[in-house]
């Protein structure tokens, strides 16, 4: 297939390809399409993904999509017809009950994914359970995918002769897999697991199987021998090692990623890709190996222990652009360490930047291609992205009060804001604040003045505060409130208020700071005081300080 003047010839630089070739999506395409040109280019390329709803499927699972979607998202931009197949392992056996799942359901511990049924009687099936909160998160993540369950193609029989050819052939696969293991092939091994047509698990063992009839006879631990023809049913799927490469066989892949686990010379994917051409006579896709997704104090999530985070959990606090550029800023060799703590203010800032040096075009052409891949065309995304740091502090100071939250924001911003503006990210920071910041950190204005710590103030502090109630009136946004904070030390030192600072100076300031976070919100610190002083206003601030109302119109001594 002649190469569309739209699209570079494998290996050359796509034309927003930075220099330096440093955009991981873009070499992928590149060589996603050059096995595409060596197969003939007939069809649409086929990118997968496979997934098993066995658990909660977690950030780790949605790397295995988002990197397809990358690629697939590269090539359709080349023009390139692509398809990005999402491939339900729910013919997979259920292995254990995840954490928070009731007990009784052991008793389904065997059986394909899709027949056992959900342990709090909501979905059709267990696998729908788990399936159904990733579709939601796909849709808000803009990623579009062609579904494929496993266990519909296996029962309707797509993979008959697939799974006979393997049968046949299970000298030659055993081989193979023996040689990655480092011992000798198992006699007795064969590549397909029966499913008991009574008990519906897969305690079983292969007695016999006739080739010419595809007549199959197994005896389950439990019911006893029984059999069926493969040729006119199924019961049973083949071993992972060898279902992997059947289906890039099959449908066929083009490009695949998938876990580091999965890459190594006699892994899944190693052992695969000599299945695939020598036993299914295919070739198999261009294979790209991605790091470990992990929690804080976990280095790999698990969807059968329970408690991994979730791309539901993730969008509850991070826009989606936000979390498509966790992924997409990252080579695939880099492992990702997911924080919901104070890490989401950090990664909301530096978004934030990025947002605006591609803007103005000082943003490096990686780092512009990352962001560009996360934000697309359709995402939820506010109208005024107001700092996460500036709207956290605001909704946490105010409890989230929204007449109080306009208002500051509003002075904040220096115009009239309408709080619709600044949706979702109001709602994601509010989750956040609610779920992950937690209670001994978040912030309560005292009720009343600390007349312990107010009776001790030295003369040195009881001047700071009065200099700075006397000019809170007249600073009513952000940056007048940020120049009197800072600039309150210097003034006692009989410095200009936009003095430079020495060591000397950042010393006073940090007990001066100290002081203001003790009278007002009794703790050692808290939200940044300029936002802390907007959001109270003078009068209370003024109560809360212990200065009298007389005490606004007498200037301290400069």
């Amino acid at each position: 297939m002649p190469v569309p003047p739209s699209i570079p010839a494998a290996g050359t630089p796509h034309p927003s390809d930075p220099p330096d070739g440093a955009d991981w999506v873009t070499r992928a395409a590149d060589e996603a399409y050059a096995e595409y040109q060596v197969r003939g280019g007939a069809g649409p390329l086929v990118v997968a993904s496979g997934v098993s709803p066995s658990g909660p499927v977690h950030l780790g699972n949605l790397r295995e999509l988002l990197t397809q979607h990358f690629v697939a998202a590269e090539l359709a931009a080349r023009g390139v017809p692509v398809e990005h197949v999402l491939f339900w392992d729910d013919h997979d056996r259920l292995r254990r009950v995840p954490a928070g799942v009731p007990a009784r359901m052991a008793e389904h511990v065997g059986r394909p994914l899709a027949e056992v049924p959900d342990p709090f009687d909501e979905y059709p099936s267990w696998a729908q359970r788990y399936a159904a909160p990733l579709r939601t998160a796909l849709d808000r993540l803009g990623v579009r995918v062609r579904e494929v369950g496993q266990s519909d193609r296996y029962r309707a029989g797509h993979y008959t002769d697939a799974v006979r050819t393997a049968m046949a052939r299970r000298r030659e696969i055993e081989a193979t897999l023996a040689a990655a293991r480092g011992g000798p092939p198992d006699p007795d091994a064969w590549p397909y697991r029966v499913y008991c047509r009574r008990c519906g698990r897969d305690d079983t063992r292969i007695t016999a199987y006739d080739e010419d009839s595809s007549a199959l006879r197994y005896a389950c631990a439990a019911c006893g021998p029984d059999g069926f023809r493969l040729a006119d049913t199924n019961h049973g799927k083949l071993v992972w090692k060898a279902d992997w490469p059947m289906r890039w066989a099959h449908e066929p892949v083009v490009f695949e990623a998938a876990g580091a686990d999965h890459a190594a010379p006699s892994s899944s994917a190693g052992v695969g890709r000599t299945i695939c051409r020598e036993v299914f006579g295919a070739r198999p896709p261009v294979f790209l190996a991605y790091g470990f997704v992990g929690a804080r104090g976990t280095a790999k999530l698990s969807s059968s222990a329970g408690g991994a985070p979730t791309p539901a959990d993730a969008l509850a606090i991070l826009e989606p652009a936000v979390l498509r550029w966790l992924y997409a800023r990252r080579r695939p060799q880099q492992s990702i360490t997911v924080d919901f703590g104070t890490e989401v203010t950090r990664l909301y800032e530096e978004w934030d930047r990025l947002a605006s040096r591609v803007a103005d075009g000082t943003a490096g052409p990686a780092e512009t291609l990352a962001y560009r891949r996360a934000a697309v065309p359709g995402l939820a995304a506010a109208r005024r992205p107001v700092s996460w740091r500036l709207l956290s502090s605001v909704l946490d100071v105010t409890a989230g009060n929204p007449a109080q939250t306009a208002r500051i924001l509003g002075a904040a911003e220096g115009t009239d804001l309408r709080l619709a503006d600044v949706e979702p990210r109001r709602t994601l920071a509010a989750t956040w604040l609610a779920r992950h910041v937690p209670a001994d950190r978040r912030t309560r204005v005292r009720a009343a003045p600390d007349t312990d710590r107010l009776s001790a103030v030295t003369d040195a502090e009881r001047a700071a505060l009065d200099l700075l109630v006397a000019d809170l009136p007249g600073c009513t946004d952000l940056a007048a409130l940020t120049t009197l904070v800072y600039g309150v030390p210097k003034r006692l030192a009989g410095l200009p208020a936009d003095a430079p600072a020495d060591d000397t100076v950042r010393a006073a300031q940090r007990s001066f700071f100290t002081l203001l976070y003790r009278l007002l919100v009794g703790a050692d610190t808290g939200p940044r005081l300029p936002t802390l002083l907007l959001a109270l206003g003078p009068d209370r601030t003024r109560a809360l300080l212990g200065t009298g109302a007389d005490q606004a119109a007498r200037k301290p001594a400069r």
